[in-house]
């Protein structure tokens, strides 16, 4: 059984990988539902504290994963692993990452979009506004 921790809670268990597919990824991520909304999907509020996203929904990142790991967009899809020994271990894993990344930019801050901290001529251009808390 392989196990990904994920701010000291386990995030996804898969104990197989015959016939690997997104409905066993998101079956297995479906029993900690409630866990994904209320410990994980957290912002930081201007006190400090940390309190349940009001963007960021487990509903909205399972459809989203589910598009992405089969349809894709431009050609590219979302790696959830593959059906050899082990192999789901590096989709998992890739859901992990992906879930640290978008705290870092986005969940943290109950952000729709990331933030573009990006400057040009030592300011920070229009272009960035999408992206502006």
């Amino acid at each position: 059984m392989k196990i990904i921790l994920l701010l000291g809670m386990t995030l996804l268990s898969v104990t197989t990988c015959s016939g690997l597919s997104i409905s066993k990824i998101n079956s297995e991520m479906d029993r900690l539902e409630n866990e994904i909304d209320s410990k994980l999907f957290l912002y930081e509020t201007p006190s400090f504290q940390w309190v349940p996203s009001t963007v960021y929904k487990y509903a909205d990142f399972r459809e989203s994963l589910y598009v992405m790991a089969t349809e894709g967009v431009a050609g590219k899809k979302f790696y959830i692993g593959e059906d050899v020994t082990n192999g789901h271990v590096y989709g998992l894993v890739n859901i992990a990452a992906f879930l640290a990344q978008s705290m870092k930019e986005t969940i943290k801050y109950d952000a729709c979009d990331e933030n573009s901290w990006d400057l040009v001529g030592g300011k920070y251009p229009l272009s960035n506004a999408c992206g502006q808390l």
